[in-house]
């Protein structure tokens, strides 16, 4: 079967290879037109400049990460940051590709020149994605009497952590390591 030449999700794949294999430098419109073997015209007909193509990068990788994060927040907030811990080691692991674009992060993605209507997602993104992440914080420090600081080191940080050193090396994940980094949330929050 012929690969459609029009299909976005292939261009932001491609752009998404780039980045790990280049860096975000090499993460250009006429590198992404090259590597797709798409024409020009189709990948400028959606993303008018390097900026677009990024940003929208960015905000398909967000909302493939956080779409099925967000149910994980409710209940009991042990329970809760432990599944997202799990959740997060799991998915890193499943997509590689998506992982490394939020590592990356976004101000190295030139967010700042992204069109408005894709800082617009951004920030409203960040704005959800931070309040759950703010009460699920509060949650836990009422619940285990810890700290604000050890309580985000637990549930933010930790499952970051885990991956980082796979990602940036183009390890693959260990299969027990979202058990591991589970169990390891959860030793800390009880």
């Amino acid at each position: 079967m012929a690969r459609l030449v029009h299909d976005t999700d292939h261009i932001l794949d491609t752009a998404a290879r780039l980045l790990r294999d280049t860096g975000p430098a090499g993460v250009t419109v006429s590198a992404v037109v090259r590597a797709a073997g798409v024409s020009s015209g189709s990948v400028y007909h959606r993303f008018p400049d390097r900026a677009a193509l990024l940003g929208a990068l960015w905000t398909r990788t967000l909302a493939r990460y956080h779409g099925a994060a967000y149910p994980l927040f409710d209940g009991d907030p042990v329970e809760a940051a432990t599944a997202l811990a799990e959740y997060t080691v799991r998915w890193c692991a499943d997509n590689p590709l998506d992982a490394h674009v939020l590592l990356t992060g976004a101000a190295r993605f030139g967010a700042d020149a992204w069109p408005e209507a894709v800082r617009a997602e951004r920030e409203a993104e960040n704005e959800r994605w931070n309040a759950a992440i703010r009460d699920l914080i509060r949650r836990l420090c009422d619940r285990t009497g810890r700290s604000r600081t050890a309580v985000l080191l637990a549930a933010v940080d930790l499952p970051t952590a885990a991956v980082r050193r796979y990602l940036v090396s183009g390890t693959p994940i260990p299969d027990d390591l979202p058990a591991v980094t589970a169990q390891t949330v959860r030793g800390a929050l009880s």
